[in-house]
């Protein structure tokens, strides 16, 4: 039922919305839950790396919009993005419609979402892709 509240409320702001520049704040994604990085891929060299199912997890509070990252990756290497610690996220919606994720203020890229895997993806920009799953 909250689910259908929400949406509902989504699609309110996003009808009522005379500005095309404007950010839509994503108030439920479903990222709920401890996530693990398995896989970094892009960059300016090329960067392909599999992590280890643990080794690096998210752990989204969806109702404090807050991650709590766990990085045990010690490679320096190896782009795993984030240190341990906890951060706050949001979700927007940008122009054109893609979703977009912000990590401590900082976008780090398209988010897509599916039941069991999400990815943020900044290759566009010459970033990297990360791939998690529960």
């Amino acid at each position: 039922m909250k689910r259908v509240l929400y949406i509902t409320i989504l699609i309110i702001v996003l009808g009522c919305s005379g500005d095309d520049d404007t950010n839509v704040i994503i108030p439920l994604t479903g990222v709920d839950g401890v996530w693990n990085l398995i896989n970094v891929t892009g960059g300016f060299v090329g960067t392909d790396h599999d992590f280890e199912s643990g080794l690096i997890t998210w752990d989204f509070e969806e109702s404090s919009q807050t991650v709590t990252i766990t990085n045990n990756n010690t490679d320096n290497t190896l782009e795993d993005s984030f240190p341990s610690g906890t951060y706050t996220y949001t979700i927007i919606t940008a122009q054109g419609g893609n979703q977009e994720m912000l990590v401590d203020g900082r976008n780090i890229g398209n988010f897509e979402l599916t039941s069991n895997q999400f990815t943020l993806d900044e290759t566009f920009r010459d970033g990297f892709r990360f791939i998690f799953r529960r």
